[in-house]
């Protein structure tokens, strides 16, 4: 009998009768008002007539896909060894999950032209090491408190909106850094003005003299002091304020977050990130393969070929393509050490994964690799093209203007214009020249892009471009004839940075470049996978965490086969024009012009 039934019995009902008749139908209104009673017998008579073993698993996935979507609830900051065993920052990301709070992914990333390398002195060293400390501690800070707090509660799939929360706060940061170095200049200046005593009177003037080689030493030491005012100065570092890795790797955390709680790979996620959103057939980038280091660090007198990077030929798979550069790799391991006198060769590895190898003149490691390619039966320019990594910005003399490609021996810019015709004309296989010359060499790119014209070969940006964002107010300018750009996840760049950086230059020669810092992480190829760039350039075949993206990368090209959707992709008409024009993010590019800013 119902509880109205029994007070109309004149029965007496007591309080905690009373109660638990209330309670009973706030409760099943609660649960009508969720559909909760529909959804457990449309689930039943599903289930009864599929009959699956695992009853309870089977209720287990209907109603978690009928969950509440997951929200931020904090992000974490940790401290993480990299593969050169320099301590760094690392982004935790924990969601409310089906009411619990759960960790959902890490995310980590390089801090480039944050500090100088190279020291030795102890009191360099010791500055470095505090710099370092203070670039951590920061980030952790930025990770642990303000970042957490702006972004809880939001759904981790909003990439866009959370890359904007990020990138003001870092804006915000970088202009009140800016704003205590302005005041802190200001007032350096009027105190050094207040304790600066009255000039002097100037002394009377010295009576002349016939010494006609005093005055001739004095007239060139003048005209040296002028000549050192005029010539360039020195490439300034990039501003980058200690800690910003911290908006990078939550960025990079948020992604990976959004494609695990998706049951997606990261590839796919960052493919319905791009705007354009095309449906289609999926390409894997073509692999650029760093074989050889002949760079400042080599113990050889050559400086000019930081990088000689090869690229297998189109049509090929992924694994055939490595196969291939391992070749070619050991055969020249077999002929340097045919020709040694000192025995067997113990090659370094530099820290991107390449063989560090000491050459005296600029045409000795591409004669090299002529011979490897002649013992292998491979055509250069048909079966496998060569891009040079010059790194010109290492390589010039400030005091004397000139470019030391070799020790000793100096170039002007316009002698580098004729040192590059002639290694192109000699040797077929060179496809591109990334940084011939310092960014600042307008002239000396616009000369060499010309006489490139009706040539295979083009020239690539990476130093002289500077990878998103552009938060720093200064316009980014392109050297004239440069046919594409090389990308880099580092500092503060987010994900919607580089997916307005590759989906508006989809036309483009778009180069996503691993760092040299190594991570433990695979993630880098289902970015540039997503991201739909033409090539990747991910290092040397050397150590197991190059070679671990290497092996995602065929991974990724067997899944796509599988599901039918594996697009080809042919380097004509991709690397090799150097067209003084061309369609760069979004926009007709040319010499000299400015990059349009991203939103």
């Amino acid at each position: 009998m119902s509880f109205k039934g029994i007070r109309g019995c004149n029965s007496r009902v007591s309080k905690e009768d009373q109660e638990f008749y209330d309670l009973r139908q706030r409760a099943a209104e609660y649960y009508r008002a969720n559909s909760v009673p529909q959804n457990i017998e449309g689930v039943l008579n599903q289930m009864f007539l599929e009959k699956p073993d695992d009853i309870y698993g089977y209720l287990a996935n209907y109603f978690s896909q009928h969950s509440a979507k997951a929200v931020i609830c904090r992000t974490e900051g940790k401290e993480v060894y990299d593969g050169n065993g320099q301590i760094s920052a690392q982004a935790d990301v924990y969601c409310i999950i089906r009411n619990e709070e759960k960790w959902v992914s890490s995310g980590a990333v390089p801090s480039h032209g944050e500090l100088a390398s190279g020291r030795t002195d102890p009191s360099g060293v010791a500055e470095e090491s505090s710099a370092q400390s203070h670039a951590l501690e920061t980030a952790l800070s930025w990770i642990n408190q303000p970042i957490s707090t702006m972004l809880r509660g939001l759904n981790p799939s909003d990439q866009t909106t959370i890359d904007k929360i990020l990138s003001d706060f870092f804006l915000a940061r970088f202009l009140e850094n800016e704003d205590e170095k302005r005041k802190e200049s200001e007032a350096e200046e009027q105190k050094s003005a207040e304790s600066t005593p009255e000039p002097a009177p100037p002394p009377p003037p010295q009576p002349p003299t016939k010494d006609r080689k005093g005055a001739d030493k004095a007239l060139l030491r003048k005209k040296s002091v002028c000549m050192e005012q005029c010539l360039p100065p020195a490439d300034p570092p990039v501003p980058v304020l200690p800690g910003c890795n911290a908006v990078g790797a939550v960025s990079l955390a948020i992604a990976k977050a959004t494609a695990r709680l998706q049951r997606t790979p990261l590839y796919q996620h960052i493919r319905l990130l791009r705007r354009d959103q095309t449906a289609g057939d999926i390409h894997i980038p073509f692999p650029m393969v760093t074989v050889l280091s002949c760079g400042r660090m080599s113990p050889g007198k050559l400086h000019l070929l930081e990088e000689v990077i090869v690229l297998p030929a189109a049509g090929q798979r992924v694994r055939e393509k490595i196969a291939m550069v391992l070749d070619l790799q050991k055969e020249v391991k077999r002929i340097l050490n045919s020709t040694s006198k000192t025995g067997t060769l113990v090659f370094p590895v530099t820290d991107g994964g390449a063989l560090l190898v000491g050459f005296d003149r600029v045409e000795q490691p591409l004669d090299v690799l002529m011979e490897a390619c002649a013992n292998l039966q491979l055509t250069p320019g048909t079966d496998v093209h060569f891009a040079l990594s010059c790194a010109a910005h290492t390589l010039l003399d400030y005091s004397k203007g000139k470019y030391e490609i070799v020790a000793g021996t100096l170039k002007a810019p316009g002698e580098l214009i004729e040192v590059y015709e002639s290694l192109i004309s000699r040797y077929p296989g060179i496809c591109a020249l990334i940084d011939p010359f310092r960014k600042e060499d307008l002239e000396q790119w616009d000369k060499l892009s010309c006489a490139l014209i009706g040539q295979p070969c083009c020239l690539i940006a990476d130093a002289a471009f500077c990878s998103p964002p552009r938060l720093y107010g200064d316009k980014r300018l392109l050297p004239p004839g440069v046919a594409g750009v090389i990308l880099k996840h580092v500092n503060e760049t987010t994900i919607t940075d580089l997916l307005c950086a590759t989906s508006e230059g989809r036309d483009s020669t778009t180069i996503l470049e691993q760092s040299g810092t190594e991570w433990c992480d695979d993630y880098f190829v289902d970015l540039a996978v997503g991201l739909g760039v033409k090539f990747v350039k991910l290092g040397g075949l050397m150590g197991g965490v190059r070679l671990a993206r290497y092996n995602r990368l065929m991974m990724l090209e067997e899944e796509l086969t599988r599901q039918g959707i594996l697009g080809k992709l042919t380097r004509q008409g991709i690397l090799g024009s150097n067209q003084l024009e061309l369609p760069l993010f979004g926009t007709s590019v040319s010499p000299g012009s400015e990059l349009p800013e991203t939103e």
